[in-house]
C-alpha cells in the first residue's frame, strides 16, 4: 500500500503552526513578565527614582526602568536664583556635577538638591548711558574674585564697550597693561541667558579682563550651545538692564562684521564695588 504523503504533510503544517502559536504565546508573556533575553540568558532591569530637593526640575523625573548597565545622564535645572547645591544617590553626596550620570546596576534614587544662589558682592558700572549694576555670584570665586580685585585697581575705569552685536550682547573690559589669565569655572548652571555676565576668552583658561553682558538668552538649551561650556558666567544684571539693551542697539562701524565697534564711544566711566 502506497505511502499517504498527502496526509502526513497536513499533520506537519498543523504541527508546525501550533508550534509558532506556542511560540508567540510565550514571547509576550516573557516580555509582559519584564524578562529580556541576551544569548539565552535574562538581562536584569532596574528602577531609577528621579527627585528634586528645593526650587527646580529635571530633564527626568519619576521612576523609569532601565536595563542593567545602561547609563543615563540626568540634568539638573535650577529655578531663577537657584543652584545645584549637591546630588544625593541612594542618600549620599555624590557631588555637583551637572548632568550627572548613572549606570544601573541597581535599583537607585538620585535627588537633585537645589540651594539658594548666594552672591560675593555687587559692582556698580556707571556707563556713559546710564548706571548698570551687577551681582556677583560667590559659586565662582575666581572669576568673580578677579573682575572685583580689577575694579577695585580701578582698571575698568575709562574703557569702552568695544564690541557690540545687536540682539547678542555687549563686550567690554580690554584694560591697559596685562592681566594674568584665569581658569575657567565652567561647573555646573552656567547658563548664558539673558542678563547674565561672563567672561570673554581666545580658549579653555585664557580669561583675564575682558567680559560680555548676554542681551538675549544666548544658552545652550536656546541658542549656542558650547557657550555654557566654554564663557564662566559670573553674575547677573540686577539693576539697568535696560541701559545694557540700549548699548545693544547703537550705531556701529560695521554690523557684519564678527566685531563691530560702536560708532561714538560707549564708555564706563567708573566702576566700583558695592556695600
Amino acid at each position: 500500500m502506497p505511502y499517504k504523503l498527502k496526509s502526513s504533510a497536513r499533520k506537519s503544517r498543523r504541527n508546525k503552526r501550533i508550534g509558532i502559536v506556542v511560540g508567540v504565546v510565550l514571547l509576550v508573556a516573557a516580555i509582559a513578565g519584564g524578562a529580556f533575553y541576551m544569548f539565552g540568558q535574562p538581562i536584569p532591569q532596574f528602577g531609577l527614582l528621579v527627585t528634586v530637593d528645593g526650587s527646580g526640575s529635571t530633564n527626568a523625573t519619576g521612576t523609569q526602568m532601565h536595563s542593567s548597565g545602561t547609563t543615563i545622564a540626568v540634568q539638573a535645572i535650577p529655578s531663577a536664583g537657584m543652584m545645584l547645591g549637591e546630588w544625593l544617590l541612594n542618600g549620599t553626596s555624590v557631588g555637583s556635577a551637572n548632568p550627572y550620570v548613572v549606570t544601573i546596576s541597581e535599583n537607585r534614587n538620585l535627588t537633585a538638591v537645589f540651594t539658594e544662589m548666594t552672591v560675593q558682592g555687587k559692582v556698580l558700572l556707571e556707563t556713559s548711558m546710564g548706571d548698570i549694576v551687577i551681582q556677583l555670584r560667590d559659586d565662582k570665586p575666581i572669576t568673580s574674585g578677579n573682575f572685583k580685585n580689577l575694579v577695585q585697581q580701578g582698571r575698568y575705569d575709562g574703557t569702552i564697550f568695544h564690541r557690540v552685536i545687536e540682539g547678542f550682547m555687549i563686550q567690554g573690559g580690554q584694560v591697559n597693561g596685562t592681566v594674568a589669565s584665569i581658569v575657567d569655572e565652567i561647573g555646573s548652571n552656567n547658563s548664558n541667558v539673558k542678563g547674565t555676565i561672563a567672561m570673554a576668552n581666545a580658549g579653555a583658561n585664557t580669561a583675564t579682563s575682558e567680559f560680555f553682558i548676554n542681551v538675549v538668552d544666548n544658552s545652550g538649551t536656546n541658542r549656542y550651545a558650547e557657550f555654557d561650556t566654554s564663557y564662566t558666567v559670573f553674575g547677573t544684571v540686577i539693576q539697568g538692564m535696560d541701559v545694557a539693551e540700549a548699548i545693544s542697539h547703537v550705531a556701529v562701524d560695521d554690523p557684519s562684521s564678527q566685531s563691530p565697534k560702536p560708532l561714538q564711544d560707549v564708555t564706563i566711566i567708573r566702576a566700583t564695588i558695592l556695600p
